[in-house]
């Protein structure tokens, strides 16, 4: 970590017995431990706020199995602005049954479970959920194109 190897350890040990004597070596000794302690417990008990706070453990191995690429700024920030495009809509549609109570959208990495009820009227997903919404289209009349001058 800075260079530090088990034979430079040894060579300041030995220059602190020497430059320090033997009647004072024991005293910064205990003092040193004592630090060293007092540190330790410092973490310690910063960690354990630290997991408390966030809810979560702070190991590595157990934060090897949380998925942090989901709480990325970027993507959250950019599924927000992200709206759906009407092809995307009307795939939704085509999949959603009659009497179905929820639609399931997002990835498929990331599903989201969304109530029919949560969503607008005029949503093609919740009409194609309604329980007396009929599937064919002869019942509709054709959609009339814009008068363009």
């Amino acid at each position: 970590m800075f260079g530090l190897t088990l034979e430079k350890l040894f060579l300041v040990a030995v220059i602190a017995g020497v430059v320090l004597g033997p009647a004072r070596l024991p005293g910064y000794a205990r003092h040193l431990a004592r630090g060293v302690r007092s540190l330790r417990q410092f973490v310690d008990a910063t960690r354990a706020a630290a997991e408390q706070d966030l809810g979560m453990p702070l190991r590595r191995s157990e934060w090897e199995s949380v998925n942090l690429r989901q709480y990325d700024p970027r993507r959250i920030v950019r599924d927000a602005l992200e709206e759906p495009s009407p092809v995307e809509t009307t795939e939704g549609a085509a999949s959603a049954r009659p009497g179905q109570k929820y639609v399931v959208t997002g990835t498929s990495s990331h599903p989201v479970r969304v109530p029919i009820d949560a969503l607008d009227a005029d949503d093609p997903r919740r009409i194609a959920a309604r329980p007396n919404a009929s599937t064919s289209t002869a019942e509709s009349p054709p959609p009339v194109a814009a008068d363009r001058r």
